[in-house]
């Protein structure tokens, strides 16, 4: 499920999907257009051997704003993906020069979200570096290694955020 620019106040509960790509906000502000996307609800969903479970993807150098969302109630199966925040994306083999602006992603909930993951990277938090990705909440997160093949683990690129409950595995700032 992609959900696109000018989406405002959407509530999406009670789907099945698998396998396939997951739910994806974005990609956003793509052919220089100022996103606009607000108050989604993503409620009580299942994911099975999909690439991505809950992820808020932007383009770099963008522009407006993707905000007061929730992924809740969620649970996963075999996700590559599990939990991704990407204002640094880009989709070409020619390198993109670093840009300075993004897409402005801001209070979203992660919240009840369990499951299993193929990657050792559960939940990652990767926002550009002019403070534009804040307010990001993680509560009751519960994510292990699909056939408990190890542990997982959390990365965070300059993303404003703090928990609330149990969350497995925690982020942690990356170096960069």
């Amino acid at each position: 499920m992609s959900i696109e620019d000018g989406t405002h106040n959407l509530h999406v509960t009670k789907v099945v999907c698998g396998p396939g790509h997951g739910i994806s906000i974005g990609s956003l502000r793509d052919d220089n257009s100022r996103a606009k996307v607000s108050g989604i609800l993503i409620d009580s969903v299942q994911l099975y051997g999909t690439t991505n479970g809950a992820r808020i993807k932007t383009w770099q150098g963008g522009s407006g704003y993707a905000k007061d969302i929730t992924f809740q109630n969620i649970i996963m199966d075999n996700v590559q993906n599990p939990i991704i925040i990407d204002q640094n994306y880009y989709d070409s083999t020619t390198p993109c020069k670093k840009q300075q602006s993004a897409v402005e992603v801001s209070n979203v909930v992660f919240k009840n979200i369990r499951g299993t993951t193929i990657s050792k990277d559960a939940i990652k938090l990767s926002c550009s570096n002019d403070d534009s990705c804040s307010d990001i909440v993680l509560e009751n997160i519960d994510l292990k290694m699909e056939g408990d093949k190890g542990e997982t683990q959390s990365i965070c690129q300059y993303a404003k955020w703090r928990k609330a409950g149990t969350v497995i595995p925690q982020p942690y700032e990356a170096k960069n």
